[in-house]
């Protein structure tokens, strides 16, 4: 024993390059095999020096420490790390973005909602993850025990200039993606420079790439929580706003054109392009043929947690910021010009009807303080089963009123997984949603694909029997002929996994990448003619729209989005900045060098950026 402990004793000089190696290899095989996700080469030089720098500044810090805590804190930091990788492939194979701490405000809900079908990992890099953290486990069994001396000095000083030189080499390396001063951010994703990319740090599938691991980590953490950003204050916004009254539209033949009518306003989930047919949903197709139809509509999402995303945005007309900002801002900030808070102004009741309970997202407190009265989930509604839309017509007599009332509902039959998971939802109307795909002929070679998309359907087919029983009553006790339906789908349908089967229904393409976005979005009035609007809009033109349409006391100004039937708006702006309208997708504008419409791309991004950060700010809360 005593010679084992000698030669382990010899080996103990490997200790500090296992663990660099170990830092190494993890980053380096995560950008190997996700390297493709991005527009940065494996072995660009920015991720390369970010990772080496990196790694050697944390082992060099860990060398500073005694035996037992550098034992410890290397074990810690490898594993904090591989889970950080796993965690990334498996957010990239669900989300298709990578993770940012700025989700972690709804990690706790979005659980609620988590399945492991989602996540597909390559088995090669859990095995590259399993190397390094054996690196570091050998590193960490073989650090010696420092015996103080002139020796010992020597190496804490060596090692805190190496840890000093390699904060240096970072900062060079932060400070190369610079902007020149008397640049100008246009805003298109296809055209911007390695530069504005990593300046805005928000696009995850290019920035980590682009910066490696450990660089991606302490940027993004910083970006999400507002670290180091610069400021925003209320002469600013004051400046913006002041400039954007010349900006919106003004009234047209549409304004008012539903003044004192109820509102029925239904956010749909998951309910994609490609599940509104005939043969899938015939209430909701014939209801879209009799109604105003958005048809090129779309649905950007600025937070991971998609549905809540879409909430936010069309119903209070700010987009809610992706990073810097805590969520409890939802429940703490003023929203006067929400669209409760200007219904209830006009003398509507305002109430909110979903499944889910009222903690989850908080939506209970976010939305009472949106300004609804009420908020009614499954239990209030005498739902038997939470997961099927029709029950929610238990709670019809609380959705309608003899007074003006706004009614909210979100679905829930349309949310994923489309697995037997979900089977209280999925095997009511399988037999019938398997013959409905099987007569459109539309098909995938892989068994498990067809199998989601059959089951996709069959949860459509419950949100449709909603639709149509809803329209039963409206029509029964005469509340149609005063109530106005807007309806429209929170996100594309993500939770089938195959993305590129998505596209493939969707007739999305390298020519039109932001289809994959496009989502229905319906106005139904039974005084009203069917038409159908070609203008471009997304989801954070819906309240400018509802504003004007029922002519509703409130200075448009404010809102980031535009009036549907206005002249103004008619762009569609991506959470990466990428942007499109009915001249230009997003493909277009990579080649675009008209400088008026590189400077409306501009405008575009600055009304994003500062609706965000009037929530930030809580720009309202003097009013």
């Amino acid at each position: 024993m005593s010679n084992l402990l000698i030669k382990i004793k010899k080996l103990s000089f490997l200790s500090l390059p296992l663990c660099f190696l170990s830092f190494v290899l993890l980053d380096f095989s995560f950008q190997y095999f996700y390297g493709f996700v991005g527009e940065t080469d494996l072995f660009a030089w920015q991720p390369l020096w970010f990772t080496l720098f990196w790694s050697l500044f944390l082992t060099a810090l860990i060398s500073l420490l005694p035996r037992l805590l550098r034992r410890i804190v290397m074990l810690v930091l490898q594993i904090f790390f591989s889970v950080l990788v796993l965690v990334h492939a498996g957010m990239y194979s669900v989300f298709g973005n990578f993770f940012s701490f700025a989700s972690l405000n709804f990690a706790g809900d979005g659980a609620a909602f988590f399945s492991w079908s989602y996540i597909h990992i390559r088995k090669l890099l859990i095995v590259c993850v399993l190397i390094a953290l054996l690196l570091m486990i050998a590193a960490a069994f073989l650090a010696p025990r420092y015996e103080k001396g002139k020796k010992w000095w020597i190496f804490r000083i060596g090692a805190g200039v190496v840890a000093v030189g390699c904060a240096f080499g970072i900062n060079c390396i932060h400070r190369s993606f610079a902007l020149p001063e008397d640049s100008i951010y246009y805003g298109s994703t296809y055209g911007n420079t390695i530069e504005e990319t990593y300046a805005d740090f928000t696009n995850t599938k290019i920035c980590l790439p682009l910066t490696g691991l450990y660089q991606y980590t302490f940027r993004n953490f910083c970006v999400s929580f507002g670290i180091g950003l610069p400021s925003i204050n209320s002469i600013e916004l004051d400046g913006f706003y002041k400039d954007r009254a010349d900006a919106i539209s003004g009234d047209n033949e549409m304004t008012g054109a539903f003044a004192d009518k109820n509102l029925i306003m239904i956010m749909l989930e998951s309910i994609d392009t490609f599940l509104l047919r005939e043969e899938y949903m015939p209430n909701l197709w014939a209801l879209q043929q009799e109604s105003i139809q958005f048809e090129n509509h779309y649905s950007p999402l600025f937070l991971p947690a998609a549905t809540f995303n879409t909430e936010v945005m069309t119903l209070t007309g700010i987009i809610p910021p992706s990073h810097g900002f805590n969520g409890s801002g939802y429940i703490r900030n003023a929203f006067p010009l929400s669209l409760p808070n200007l219904f209830k102004n006009a003398g509507y009741t305002a109430q909110t009807f979903h499944t889910s309970n009222a903690h989850i997202y908080n939506r209970g407190k976010i939305h009472e303080n949106f300004g609804m009265e009420a908020y009614h989930n499954w239990e209030d509604m005498g739902m038997e089963v939470m997961e099927r839309d029709t029950e929610m017509l238990n709670g019809y007599d609380q959705m309608v009123s003899d007074d003006p009332f706004f009614t909210y509902i979100i679905t829930y039959s349309g949310h994923g997984p489309y697995t037997e998971e979900l089977g209280l939802i999925g095997d009511r109307y399988y037999d019938q949603a398997k013959a409905a795909v099987e007569s459109t002929g539309i098909a995938s070679n892989n068994a498990d694909t067809m199998e989601q998309y059959i089951r996709a359907v069959s949860h459509a087919m419950e949100t449709d029997a909603f639709i149509g029983g809803l329209m039963e009553k409206l029509e029964a006790d005469g509340h149609i002929d005063d109530t106005v339906l807007v309806i429209y789908t929170d996100h594309y349908g993500k939770y089938l996994t195959d993305e590129d089967f998505i596209k493939e229904v969707k007739g999305v393409g390298e020519d039109n990448p932001e289809d994959l976005y496009k989502t229905p979005f319906m106005i139904y009035a039974k005084d009203m003619d069917p038409q159908v609007v070609e203008k471009y809009t997304s989801s954070i033109d819906i309240v400018s729209t509802l504003v004007n349409l029922f002519d509703l006391d409130a200075d448009r100004k404010y809102y980031v989005g535009d009036d549907a039937f206005g002249e103004a708006g008619g762009m569609v702006m991506l959470p990466d900045y990428s942007w499109f309208n009915a001249d230009y997708t997003t493909v277009q504008a990579a080649s675009v060098t008209d400088k008026e419409v590189l400077k409306m791309a501009a405008d575009w991004k600055k009304r994003i950026n500062m609706s965000m950060n009037t929530m930030i700010y809580d720009y309202f809360k003097s009013w």
